[in-house]
């Protein structure tokens, strides 16, 4: 009798098991794509150009372009199209939302790993798009990198280009190139970017520096632009 019901107990946690992975596989099986996932065996993927294409820092962390759908607008009598997307995060076993946005739905957007440790994963998000719901269309160039504590899911958000076309030109500021560090001995994370600025042509580098809680310590533009927020759980 004895034994009989230890099998019955033991078939219960089998089925147990089985069922709670199921679930989760279910509930997360836009994150677990065997392509993605053994192409990134050895390294990261450090440039995403697609929509929910992700990143595999290690297994229990990847980062993921995602594609939220479309929303119809109207605006004055014109009728348009937004993207709507965002950047998440699986930590662990769960999903944060680092960013939420919209934008014209044939924009270019664009994804890019800048550094990853243990504690901090760093990232740049940029979009190109053509404002055309607006009586006379415009280019929009706009680029935020984000810092990402892997420990608290905490992060910060740079804002480095937010550039607007004139004239029909469709010339905005332009990012030469960016990059991340840090400084073992003094335990600090600096972001530096070079922007070019369609004025005048001229480029204008941008420093950020900031301790291991996210926390601004200097800043080209003042630490007044930048706060730390709290990554939200993704709600299915």
């Amino acid at each position: 009798m004895f034994i009989m019901n230890k099998f019955i107990f033991l078939k219960m946690i089998v089925a147990c098991n089985f069922f709670f992975n199921f679930c989760y596989a279910k509930e997360n099986s836009s994150w677990n794509d065997y392509l993605q996932d053994s192409t990134q065996v050895k390294s990261p993927v450090e440039y995403i150009d697609a929509y929910n294409k992700y990143s595999v820092i290690n297994p229990n962390l990847k980062i993921k372009l995602t594609d939220f759908g479309n929303i119809d607008k109207t605006k004055k009598n014109i009728n348009y199209t937004l993207k709507k997307y965002g950047v998440q995060i699986l930590n662990g076993k769960v999903v944060y939302d680092v960013l939420r946005t919209a934008v014209p739905v044939e924009s270019n957007v664009d994804l890019a790993l800048l550094y990853h440790d243990k504690a901090i994963l760093a990232f740049r998000v940029r979009e190109v798009s053509t404002i055309n719901y607006v009586k006379i269309p415009f280019k929009r160039n706009q680029v935020t990198t984000f810092l990402y504590n892997i420990r608290n899911n905490n992060f910060i958000g740079i804002p480095v280009i937010h550039s607007d076309s004139e004239d029909k030109s469709e010339q905005t500021d332009l990012l030469m190139g960016d990059q991340v560090t840090y400084d073992a001995k003094k335990g600090l994370y600096t972001y530096l970017a070079n922007v070019k600025t369609y004025q005048d042509g001229k480029i204008f580098p941008f420093k950020l520096v900031l301790n291991s809680s996210l926390k601004c310590i200097s800043s080209t533009l003042g630490c007044e632009t930048t706060g730390v927020l709290a990554a939200e759980k993704d709600i299915k």
